[in-house]
């Protein structure tokens, strides 16, 4: 009898574990506009996987003058049209614990009329209750907030204290039917001090995802990374240190990169002189931005930034810095090293979805794998896919560079130059394994008790691998 109690105490305390990892929040923020796309670019409800989020973030609805909430796109959105709001939120039927959440606001929208709602209390009670009710008309489960920026952009001094009242009245209406309310915040010590109360809008929130990219693009005039990870890690704990919960904050993360034209080609490093933004990509058509589903299938010549933990490649008089799996394995340390609320992403339709490149989703796959969930299946065109507590949290990466641009060859226990891409169990070591990308060689290493298990390509219990050494 006291040994089934200990192996119950012992299941139990597994089961906990499981649970922490799966209250890590992986937001997944989409940009509907993707559905006017060409080729393989345009994404639609069906593309979604919805095992591989915890939330879906429906941008972007907008306001009236008279602080009213509305739709950008009533053909993309409503049921006479297109019905993208009704064909998300059946999502839910497919995995009942997913999160929809409307999201108000956006770059494009800018600050005068939120301004403008935020400082008149009649209009605030009219955003408060006409969000609430198309909220409830449609199904979603709450609000994100993203007005960029609370006294910037055309904004006015008082807007720092109006939001906290616009927040405050939100949250008391909200929490009377069970909905969630979160808002997406300027990163930086320079945007969020001008904007935020930190403290105050805090208390009224139910998450805040932090934007840390868009650190650097060509309007800089050198080439720079979209997302470098001291500068991630700084604005992550300039929000700690003014008061903002950390279970609370949702770390971003771009799926995306700023590109740029290089003034000498032959000068390709970071900080090097650019004349302007990059060629636009074939399916986001934007001069200066590339989606990772255009820059993964480049195939241009890519080096790791080992002391920005993150990579670029160039072609030409072309460069980019962008995000890719191993430089978001990096930043999804920091959410467990400041024990962050979870990690979210602009935006999941620029993410690899159809497997171009290889696997489908892998930036999301690895967010997931990150926080010790095991990502089996799914993908793209709607395929179906599962997420379950993986034995342990993420392995902790090592990146060096291995072969192709990125250096000297690929270590003593793997050459990256000559094996190909892939993952690879390390020489007389079960318990590390590397990584190829491109010629470029990745470290890792699992946590105690767990061996790399080249079948499933994760960290497993020791006993489901066959350990040759």
């Amino acid at each position: 009898m006291k040994l089934l109690s200990i192996w119950a105490l012992a299941a139990l305390c597994l089961c906990l574990g499981q649970v922490a990892f799966s209250e890590k929040l992986i937001n997944c923020y989409w940009g509907t506009w993707a559905n006017y796309r060409p080729g393989d670019g345009k994404f639609t409800p069906s593309d979604i996987d919805p095992f591989l989020c915890t939330h879906i973030s429906y941008t972007f609805f907008g306001i009236s003058d008279a602080g009213e909430f509305k739709s950008l796109d009533t053909w993309l959105d409503m049921d006479d049209g297109l019905g993208y709001i009704s064909q998300t939120i059946a999502l839910k039927q497919r995995n009942p614990n997913l999160k929809i959440l409307a999201v108000v606001g956006g770059w494009n929208e800018g600050s005068t009329k939120y301004s403008a709602m935020a400082a008149d209390p009649a209009k605030r009670s009219t955003f408060v209750s006409s969000s609430l009710a198309f909220i409830q008309q449609y199904g979603f489960d709450g609000l994100d907030l993203d007005w960029e920026y609370p006294g910037q952009r055309g904004g006015g001094e008082s807007d720092r204290e109006n939001f906290v009242t616009l927040l405050r009245e939100l949250k008391e209406t909200y929490d009377k039917y069970g909905l969630e309310l979160g808002i997406a915040v300027g990163a930086s010590e320079k945007s969020a001090s001008i904007s935020y109360d930190i403290p105050a809008i805090s208390q009224h929130l139910t998450f805040i995802n932090v934007m840390t990219y868009d650190f650097h693009m060509a309007l800089d005039g050198y080439l720079g990374f979209n997302a470098p990870l001291p500068e991630v890690t700084e604005s992550i704990d300039y929000w700690l240190s003014h008061g903002a919960p950390a279970e609370k904050l949702i770390l971003g993360i771009g799926f995306y990169g700023h590109s740029y034209q290089m003034s000498d080609s032959s000068q390709n490093w970071p900080g090097a002189a650019c004349i302007g933004p990059g060629t636009a990509g074939v399916y986001t058509r934007e001069g200066g931005f590339l989606g990772y589903h255009e820059i993964c299938q480049n195939n241009w010549n890519t080096v790791f930034d080992q002391e920005n933990g993150a990579p670029y490649a160039f072609q030409g008089d072309q460069w980019i810095g962008y995000d890719n799996a191993e430089s978001i394995q990096l930043k999804m340390q920091l959410v467990e090293s400041r024990n962050l609320g979870g990690a979210m992403m602009w935006s999941i339709e620029t993410d690899d979805f159809r497997g171009l490149c290889g696997e489908s989703y892998p930036l999301l796959k690895t967010m997931n794998r990150a926080l010790g969930k095991e990502v089996s299946g799914g993908g793209g065109s709607g395929g179906g896919g599962s997420v379950t507590p993986s034995p342990t949290a993420a392995p902790t990466p090592t990146p060096t560079p291995g072969g192709g641009s990125g250096g000297n060859g690929g270590g003593s226990s793997g050459d990256c130059s000559t094996s190909g891409n892939g993952h690879f169990m390390s020489v007389g070591d079960c318990n590390k394994y590397y990584q190829c990308a491109d010629g470029i060689r990745y470290d890792f290493q699992c946590g105690t008790g767990l061996y790399f298990n080249p079948t499933s390509n994760n960290c497993d219990w020791e006993w489901n691998v066959d350990c040759p050494y």
